[in-house]
């Protein structure tokens, strides 16, 4: 009875896994509104000096310094160049400076189907771990704005959603392995003893746990959006000359 029992817990954990609905500490801790999910995230800008020479590349850099609680935030937001979106340049008569071509935001809507065969519209995500900081760079704010001579400065707004769930893709890989593990579970060849069978899944296993840590991509349905909140970064000044 004890051994049917495990084997039971056993199968219905594989099961939750396989649906790839991973909520996790992640959910109960979350809070239920968005500004105290929030509080503490601090977006700070910086570039490597103060002055340029005109025509210069300017690098730019994003730290994102999350608070207490893990967040569950948009890839796009957080990862790569679309994070400076809205970047607010003035000059030294309060004047906005336009761009001269805006910081693609990548559209990062997509189908992902669960096991149940429910369509659920997601977005690739990221988890911000808590009290931790991401890092997003901005290799050349001069392929976006053309600065003449003068001073700047400039700010970041962003409006972060986020979320409280996240889903998992599954590799295709992982797919292949699962199915190679039912086929030897399936064998009935007499000459193939059970430990070998046990031999050749838990091979496939190990494998299988090595694909799953490696694969860090994340997906968050829009459906499970707790909110948005608008973040603002210090203001840095910059020379031209």
């Amino acid at each position: 009875m004890r051994t049917f029992k495990s084997l039971t817990l056993l199968y219905l954990f594989l099961i939750f896994s396989m649906v790839g609905c991973i909520t996790g500490l992640q959910t109960q801790s979350m809070p239920t509104d968005v500004t105290t999910a929030t509080s503490g995230v601090i977006f700070s800008l910086s570039t490597p000096k103060e002055a340029y020479v005109f025509k210069d590349t300017i690098p730019l850099e994003l730290s994102i310094q999350s608070g207490k609680f893990d967040l569950l935030v948009p890839f796009a937001n957080v990862a790569i160049p679309s994070a400076f979106a809205q970047l607010k340049i003035t000059d030294t008569d309060s004047n906005i400076v336009e761009p001269k071509r805006s910081i693609p935001v990548p559209s990062s809507a997509e189908v992902f189907i669960e096991k149940d065969g429910r369509s659920v519209q997601c977005i690739q995500g990221l988890e911000l771990k808590a009290a931790t900081t991401q890092i997003v760079p901005l290799n050349d704010l001069q392929k976006y704005y053309q600065l003449e001579k003068g001073d700047y400065t400039i700010t970041l707004t962003m409006e972060l959603p986020v979320y409280r769930d996240f889903l998992k893709k599954k590799h295709p890989e992982v797919i292949e392995l699962e199915a190679e593990i039912k086929r030897i579970e399936d064998v009935t060849d007499a000459h193939v003893s059970a430990a070998d069978k046990r031999s050749a899944v838990n091979d496939i296993q190990q494998q299988i746990e090595f694909l799953e840590k490696k694969d860090k991509d994340i997906y968050l349905p829009v459906e499970s959006l707790l909110g948005k909140a608008m973040l603002t970064s210090n203001s840095i000044t910059l020379t031209i000359e």
